[in-house]
Protein backbone atom coordinates (compact mmCIF):
# COMPACT_ATOMS: atom_id res chain seq x y z
CA UNK A 1 0.00 0.00 0.00
CA UNK A 2 1.63 3.51 -0.83
CA UNK A 3 1.60 6.19 1.58
CA UNK A 4 -0.91 7.99 0.10
CA UNK A 5 -3.11 5.31 -0.05
CA UNK A 6 -2.33 4.55 3.32
CA UNK A 7 -3.03 7.72 4.54
CA UNK A 8 -6.43 8.31 2.94
CA UNK A 9 -7.66 4.85 4.54
CA UNK A 10 -6.43 5.88 7.72
CA UNK A 11 -8.34 9.23 7.74
CA UNK A 12 -11.36 7.57 6.30
CA UNK A 13 -11.34 4.92 9.33
CA UNK A 14 -11.11 7.65 11.40
CA UNK A 15 -13.90 9.34 9.92
CA UNK A 16 -16.85 6.89 9.00
CA UNK A 17 -15.75 5.12 13.05
CA UNK A 18 -16.46 8.31 14.91
CA UNK A 19 -19.45 9.36 13.20
CA UNK A 20 -20.99 5.82 13.10
CA UNK A 21 -19.74 4.90 16.67
CA UNK A 22 -19.62 8.54 18.28
CA UNK A 23 -16.10 7.33 19.79
CA UNK A 24 -12.96 9.43 19.26
CA UNK A 25 -10.53 7.37 16.94
CA UNK A 26 -6.55 7.71 16.46
CA UNK A 27 -3.93 5.93 13.85
CA UNK A 28 -1.15 4.15 16.21
CA UNK A 29 1.91 2.38 15.93
CA UNK A 30 0.75 -1.47 16.21
CA UNK A 31 3.62 -2.02 19.21
CA UNK A 32 1.07 0.65 21.04
CA UNK A 33 -1.23 -2.08 21.09
CA UNK A 34 -1.28 -4.74 23.77
CA UNK A 35 -3.97 -7.57 23.04
CA UNK A 36 -3.89 -8.53 26.74
CA UNK A 37 -5.60 -12.12 27.18
CA UNK A 38 -9.10 -11.53 26.70
CA UNK A 39 -11.00 -12.29 23.66
CA UNK A 40 -11.05 -10.37 20.37
CA UNK A 41 -13.41 -10.87 17.58
CA UNK A 42 -13.02 -10.45 13.89
CA UNK A 43 -15.75 -9.30 11.48
CA UNK A 44 -14.50 -9.52 8.07
CA UNK A 45 -16.05 -9.19 4.43
CA UNK A 46 -14.74 -9.45 0.49
CA UNK A 47 -15.35 -7.01 -2.38
CA UNK A 48 -14.82 -7.33 -5.69
CA UNK A 49 -15.67 -4.22 -8.61
CA UNK A 50 -12.95 -1.61 -9.74
CA UNK A 51 -11.08 -3.15 -6.48
CA UNK A 52 -11.16 -6.43 -5.20
CA UNK A 53 -10.05 -8.17 -1.77
CA UNK A 54 -11.33 -8.17 1.86
CA UNK A 55 -11.00 -5.88 4.52
CA UNK A 56 -11.10 -7.01 8.43
CA UNK A 57 -11.86 -5.27 11.88
CA UNK A 58 -10.83 -6.35 14.60
CA UNK A 59 -11.84 -5.23 18.12
CA UNK A 60 -11.32 -6.85 21.87
CA UNK A 61 -14.59 -8.37 23.13
CA UNK A 62 -15.06 -5.83 25.92
CA UNK A 63 -15.03 -2.85 23.10
CA UNK A 64 -18.40 -4.77 21.43
CA UNK A 65 -20.88 -3.34 23.84
CA UNK A 66 -19.62 0.22 23.46
CA UNK A 67 -19.60 0.10 19.58
CA UNK A 68 -23.10 -1.58 19.50
CA UNK A 69 -24.84 0.86 22.06
CA UNK A 70 -23.52 3.51 19.87
CA UNK A 71 -24.56 2.14 16.15
CA UNK A 72 -27.50 0.88 17.63
CA UNK A 73 -29.25 3.96 20.29
CA UNK A 74 -29.56 1.03 22.77
CA UNK A 75 -28.47 0.52 26.57
CA UNK A 76 -25.97 -1.55 27.31
CA UNK A 77 -28.33 -3.46 28.98
CA UNK A 78 -30.08 -4.33 25.88
CA UNK A 79 -27.12 -5.63 25.01
CA UNK A 80 -26.72 -9.41 26.40
CA UNK A 81 -26.65 -11.03 23.05
CA UNK A 82 -23.46 -11.81 21.20
CA UNK A 83 -24.76 -12.19 17.72
CA UNK A 84 -26.35 -8.41 18.36
CA UNK A 85 -22.72 -7.68 18.97
CA UNK A 86 -21.50 -9.34 16.01
CA UNK A 87 -24.30 -7.38 13.98
CA UNK A 88 -23.53 -4.54 15.27
CA UNK A 89 -19.67 -4.51 14.01
CA UNK A 90 -20.55 -6.45 11.05
CA UNK A 91 -22.81 -3.24 10.41
CA UNK A 92 -19.48 -0.99 11.14
CA UNK A 93 -17.13 -2.96 8.80
CA UNK A 94 -19.79 -2.76 5.70
CA UNK A 95 -20.22 0.97 6.23
CA UNK A 96 -16.49 1.11 6.72
CA UNK A 97 -15.87 -0.75 3.75
CA UNK A 98 -17.89 1.29 1.08
CA UNK A 99 -16.43 4.47 2.27
CA UNK A 100 -12.84 2.84 2.15
CA UNK A 101 -13.19 1.37 -1.16
CA UNK A 102 -14.32 5.18 -2.42
CA UNK A 103 -11.33 6.71 -0.54
CA UNK A 104 -8.55 3.85 -2.57
CA UNK A 105 -10.85 4.15 -6.40
CA UNK A 106 -12.46 7.03 -6.29
CA UNK A 107 -16.32 8.62 -5.73
CA UNK A 108 -17.54 6.72 -8.91
CA UNK A 109 -16.37 3.48 -7.97
CA UNK A 110 -18.33 0.21 -8.98
CA UNK A 111 -17.89 -2.82 -6.73
CA UNK A 112 -19.53 -5.44 -5.02
CA UNK A 113 -19.88 -6.47 -1.04
CA UNK A 114 -19.82 -9.84 0.64
CA UNK A 115 -21.64 -10.57 3.36
CA UNK A 116 -19.43 -10.01 6.63
CA UNK A 117 -18.76 -12.90 8.97
CA UNK A 118 -17.83 -12.75 12.48
CA UNK A 119 -15.44 -14.82 14.46
CA UNK A 120 -13.63 -15.24 17.91
CA UNK A 121 -9.94 -15.23 17.41
CA UNK A 122 -7.67 -17.29 18.91
CA UNK A 123 -4.26 -15.51 20.49
CA UNK A 124 -2.19 -16.76 17.67
CA UNK A 125 -4.73 -15.90 14.98
CA UNK A 126 -4.29 -12.17 16.36
CA UNK A 127 -0.58 -12.18 16.46
CA UNK A 128 -0.89 -13.07 12.97
CA UNK A 129 -2.88 -10.42 12.24
CA UNK A 130 -0.73 -7.49 14.01
CA UNK A 131 2.56 -8.88 12.49
CA UNK A 132 0.73 -9.01 8.96
CA UNK A 133 1.99 -5.87 7.14
CA UNK A 134 -1.35 -5.24 5.63
CA UNK A 135 -3.21 -4.39 9.16
CA UNK A 136 -3.06 -0.62 10.70
CA UNK A 137 -4.05 -0.25 14.10
CA UNK A 138 -6.19 2.64 16.00
CA UNK A 139 -7.35 3.52 19.21
CA UNK A 140 -11.02 3.97 19.71
CA UNK A 141 -12.02 5.49 22.98
CA UNK A 142 -8.55 4.81 23.66
CA UNK A 143 -8.92 1.05 23.14
CA UNK A 144 -7.61 -0.88 20.69
CA UNK A 145 -8.74 -2.17 16.81
CA UNK A 146 -7.12 -3.79 14.27
CA UNK A 147 -8.15 -3.16 10.44
CA UNK A 148 -6.50 -5.80 7.85
CA UNK A 149 -7.13 -4.19 3.92
CA UNK A 150 -6.01 -6.13 1.08
CA UNK A 151 -6.98 -5.42 -2.11
CA UNK A 152 -5.64 -4.94 -5.44
CA UNK A 153 -6.84 -2.71 -8.71
CA UNK A 154 -9.22 -4.53 -11.43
Amino acid sequence: MTERTLEAVTVTFVDVVEKLTFMFGEHVSMDDVAPGHEPWSEARMAFTGDVTGSIAVIVPRSLQPDIAANILGLDHDALQQQAVLDDALREMLNVLCGHIIRAIAGPSSQFDLVTPQTTELTPDELRELMDDPDSTAYLLDDEPVLMNLKFERS
